[in-house]
């Protein structure tokens, strides 16, 4: 019998009048999940007969996908005296989290009578997403909807079948200390996101909870840093005989030969690269599934001194081509950097020359707001500034407001930027950006050797908080932030990196950072040494060009 026929077999057998008789369906299951080609059989016919794509066809799960679902919903080894317990790395965007829901209707089908399903993730959208994906599966279906008693979206979601069988989701967080599932007994439970939950609360609510029932235990996400229960689970050789362990990079997504299977093409895969940086934090964990280190420098050093100058110098007043005062307002105990950038174009390429570069301390006017803004101003128009920038991220409105009325008076474009965290926040697209123009040698600073005094401490000054810049993930709280050391600052940088993106024309005048970015092509260029965070592709000659696409 062909495979299609023994499709066509099982569809049949789950359906029509079979699809009432819940014991003759339970043994179907059974029998199943003790073969993984029975339970693909099972699994298509499925699909086939009850679940629909977003054009309303059939659903056709993707390879990975398939390969999900079969593992989720089969006993290892076969042995049903065994639980699955099973640890999914898959990549953003490979529809990980809808396979999974896909597992739980299917469950949920052949198991209607009081069984407890839990989805657990860190947050509650997060947790809703599987939850949402399962309750459209039957909401679609008029005899699947027909199988359901309640639909619960509020106070304790969950969804009802009619024999007593119920899936409930909940976020696990810190600020709910894992009371959704403590003394609870699930008899399957998923983990979304798992690698972002706190490793504390999963230890004291989660674990237990599985091992009290012997539930299968599914936890899937993609990869953080290495110090949580998920790289245990995938690595630590004391889980061998525990985790089954599947890990999928974006190439298992790909599948050039089923247009309608594959969430995206190598075309569009090699553009992702391009754009990331196949040496990123973001391209690692996001796409090729790694584990990184929880802290790592931003900047490669030897690139960093690389744009030091040997013979260059710092310039007098004047009027420099697209001239751009970036501007880091100093707040607590820490200074007020200004600098001053000018853009003049090679055959090729536009390069950012640092000009001028000023510290406003404590001993040189401290926090005293008048003399910060009537120094700001006489800077810019000193050097003819086209733009000045400055970093308004928690500064009072005062200051803002008269740099505005002043720019306008000038004639000056004023860009008030404010820095936002995470992997698509301001400050992680600009530094992205700042990475690839000093990899590209398209930025210019005077070598310190060649200065006066006061002009190359202030130049080390600059080398020196780049080197010590870093990027730190908290993969427990999903959080990322980039800043100096404890006890070091980031002045120099953040003045440095609004200013070039603003002279380098990154930013059209109606528009603001978070809206567009650069287009990367050609081939990636590898620093020597200690690969940076923030490692991109070298890009297109294209930084002036409009049209810039968004993020």
């Amino acid at each position: 019998m062909t495979a299609v026929k023994k499709e066509i077999q099982m569809k049949s057998a789950i359906s029509g009048i079979a699809a009432h008789d819940s014991r003759k369906l339970e043994k179907i299951f059974n029998i199943c999940r003790e073969d993984e080609k029975k339970m693909t059989l099972l699994i298509r016919a499925f699909c086939e007969a009850y679940l629909i794509d977003n054009k309303q066809r059939p659903l056709k799960l993707r390879p990975l996908q398939e390969a999900i679902v079969v593992k989720t919903l089969t006993y290892p080894d076969g042995d049903a005296d065994k639980h699955r317990k099973l640890a999914i790395l898959a990549p953003r965007g490979s529809g990980k989290s809808f396979a999974l829901s896909v597992a739980v209707c299917i469950y949920m089908f052949f198991n209607r009578f009081r069984d407890l399903i839990f989805i657990l993730a860190p947050t509650e959208d997060q947790a809703s997403l599987i939850f949402n994906y399962c309750y459209r599966h039957f909401a679609d279906n008029a005899f699947l909807d027909g199988l359901v008693k309640n639909y619960r979206f509020h106070n304790k979601p969950n969804i009802t079948m009619k024999g007593g069988t119920v899936l409930r989701r909940a976020p696990l967080a810190p600020s709910n200390q894992g009371q959704a599932i403590r003394g609870q007994h699930p008899t399957f439970c998923i983990v979304d996101e798992s690698p972002l939950i706190d490793d504390k609360l999963f230890i004291d609510n989660v674990e237990p909870a599985i091992v009290s029932n012997k539930a299968p235990f599914i936890n899937l996400g993609t990869p953080k840093s290495k110090d949580n229960h998920m790289w245990r689970y995938l690595y630590d050789d004391r889980y061998s005989d525990t985790f089954e362990r599947m890990v999928f990079t974006w190439r298992d997504a790909v599948n050039p030969g089923r247009a309608y299977s594959a969430p995206y093409t190598d075309d569009d895969m090699a553009e992702k690269m391009r754009e990331w940086g196949e040496d990123s934090i973001y391209w690692k964990t996001e796409y090729e599934c790694q584990f990184v280190e929880s802290v790592a420098n931003i900047f490669n050093p030897e690139l960093v001194k690389a744009c030091l100058i040997e013979g260059m110098s710092m310039q007098l007043p004047g009027n420099y081509p697209n001239c751009v005062v970036g501007v880091d307002i100093g707040k607590s105990v820490n200074s007020t950097v200004i600098s001053v950038w000018s853009t003049t174009k090679t055959d090729a390429e536009n390069v950012a020359s640092l000009i001028y570069l000023e510290e406003i301390g404590p001993k040189t006017g401290g926090h005293d707001i008048p003399y910060q803004r009537k120094r700001i101003m006489d800077i810019s128009k000193e050097y003819g500034a086209d733009k000045l920038i400055i970093d308004a991220t928690g500064m009072g409105g005062a200051i803002e407001q008269d740099l505005r009325v002043a720019c306008v008076e000038e004639q000056i474009q004023f860009i008030p930027f404010v820095f936002t965290g995470g992997p698509k926040g301001t400050k992680t697209q600009v530094y992205r950006d700042y990475v690839s123009y000093i990899q590209q040698n398209l930025v210019k600073v005077p070598h310190p050797d060649g200065l006066e005094p006061n002009q190359a401490k202030l130049v080390n000054k600059w080398l020196r908080e780049h080197i010590d810049l870093e990027y730190t993930m908290d993969a427990a709280n999903k959080t990322e932030k980039i800043a100096a050391p404890s006890g070091k600052h980031d002045d120099y940088c953040d003045s440095s990196v609004m200013a070039l993106h603003a002279c380098l024309q990154m930013l059209p005048a109606s528009a603001t950072f978070a809206s567009v970015s650069l287009k990367q092509t050609g081939t990636s260029r590898r620093p020597s040494g200690r690969n940076p965070v923030f490692a991109t592709s070298r890009r297109s000659h294209n930084i002036n060009k409009r049209g810039l696409r968004g993020i």
